[in-house]
């Protein structure tokens, strides 16, 4: 194996036992209640007025919170991943780089257990199948981490390997985050986060079963074998188990607000970005419903883009895709009485709501219509909506919270379509959204 040190994955053992995991969660907790109660004081010695919101989210705090989830991968760190698509939406800009480091770093395997794992699955002898073989990944994240190989013919593979015992560990993360979302009360008294915690257990463990995703790899090429501006990995089968998934290495640069490249053609990403979405839910009815940025990569050459990640796929039920159909049809009318009828009557809207919160509701849609209305080209960083959705307005999000359960599916795809939302503010684009949803509104009546 080629040792080659990478200095933004160090290797660290993954603590897999319920207690040791437990253990560093409770300790995260008591730093940051410490360091936040340190930096209230301080404010009050100083004069300064105490601010809870300014001490909870403060750098320290954010730093040490990273830093526990890269080392407690699985389910706490895909948690953490969630998190990070804000981009500077309610964080400050430092906090939300730092946050940003769970996108696609993490702490890796030391090569001593990364060699047990490959003798498991490829049997004693396996590195002779190989011209090179990167002990050190390139990318580690929630669930596993990924080496650069050359095999003797010389094609370059991205081998992708799971952490030991990760199944047994995402139902301990599961645990500890339900308990720690219910005592936190976050959350209205009526809302079901067991059935919800339920969907995003058993995704996290599908997510794991890399035959699965191997299976998800071939479903989404033939899908996008007419789109030349997408590129899909190639898998690898005889190099592939449930725990290894081998594929051809593609390289690129991250979808990031950072990446000058993304900024030159934004506008174009963010429109193939949207159309994409649409394929996924009205023709393909299969989406790959993770958001997170590092799944996408930019060829600078052609400006294609690659999609690398499809652990976290989703079919689209008939119904869910009659849903988005509504909400299509009924958001083209522009008009806010139908627009808010049609959230009655599919639930997206709690029973009860009292003046303030309907006055809310209606500033949210009247935003949205006025701005579309104003300018053929939506632009993502001056909307006025995002003003609308800031930390102080969080208890007003939280009474707007449904009480219908609704499908998985549609869970899934409403968490990408945010990932996209804020990837879009974040990079600046301006498009002609509403003329992209009217035309491909027409495509899907001619079907």
């Amino acid at each position: 194996m080629d040792n080659k040190t990478r200095k933004s994955n160090p290797p660290k053992r993954l603590p897999s036992s319920l207690i040791e995991r437990n253990f560093k969660t409770t300790n995260l907790l008591i730093r940051i209640g410490l360091q936040t109660s340190g930096n209230m004081i301080s404010d009050l010695f100083m004069g300064k007025s105490v601010n809870l919101n300014k001490s909870l989210f403060s750098t320290k705090n954010a730093y040490s919170t990273v830093e526990t989830l890269k080392q407690l991968r699985g389910a706490a760190m895909k948690f953490g991943q969630l998190i990070s698509i804000d981009d500077q939406l309610i964080f400050t800009p430092e906090i939300s780089q730092i946050i940003g480091q769970l996108r696609s770093s993490g702490y890796s395997m030391p090569p001593r257990q990364v060699k047990k794992i490959l003798d498991k699955n490829w049997g004693p002898g396996w590195l002779r199948n190989f011209d090179s073989f990167e002990v050190q990944p390139f990318a580690a994240a929630s669930i596993g981490q990924v080496h650069k190989a050359k095999l003797k013919n010389g094609l370059e593979l991205a081998i992708k390997i799971q952490f030991p015992n990760i199944r047994e560990t995402i139902k301990n993360d599961m645990r500890s985050l339900r308990f720690l979302v219910n005592k936190a009360k976050f959350l209205p008294q009526d809302f079901d986060s067991d059935y919800y915690f339920k969907i995003c257990e058993e995704q996290l463990i599908a997510e794991s079963e890399y035959i699965l995703e191997a299976e998800n790899i071939r479903t989404y090429s033939a899908f996008c074998k007419a789109n030349e501006n997408l590129r899909v990995p190639t898998v690898f089968s005889e190099l592939s188990t449930d725990q290894i998934l081998a594929m051809s290495f593609e390289d690129g640069s991250e979808l990031s607000s950072q990446n000058s490249i993304i900024k030159l053609k934004k506008n174009k990403i963010a429109e193939l970005l949207i159309k994409l979405l649409l394929d996924e839910i009205f023709i393909f009815q299969f989406v790959q419903t993770d958001p997170n940025l590092s799944n996408f990569l930019l060829k600078s050459a052609d400006y294609k883009v690659v999609l690398l990640d499809f652990g976290s796929c989703s079919n689209v039920s008939n119904d869910t895709k009659d849903l988005y159909k509504g909400l299509l049809n009924v958001g083209l009318t522009l008009n806010r009485k139908k627009i808010k009828n049609f959230l009655n009557r599919n639930g997206f809207l709690p029973n009860n709501i009292d003046k303030n919160l309907d006055d809310f509701i209606n500033e949210l849609i009247d935003t949205v219509i006025e701005e579309l209305k104003f300018s053929e080209n939506f632009n993502f960083a001056d909307s006025k909506l995002f003003d609308l959705i800031e930390a102080d307005k969080i208890k007003e999000f939280q009474k707007i919270i449904p009480q219908t359960l609704f499908d998985p599916d549609f869970i899934f795809i409403q968490r990408k379509i945010l990932g996209f939302l804020l990837f879009f503010k974040s990079i600046n684009a301006s498009i002609p959204i509403l003329n992209i949803i009217k035309e491909y509104d027409k495509t899907l009546q001619n079907r």
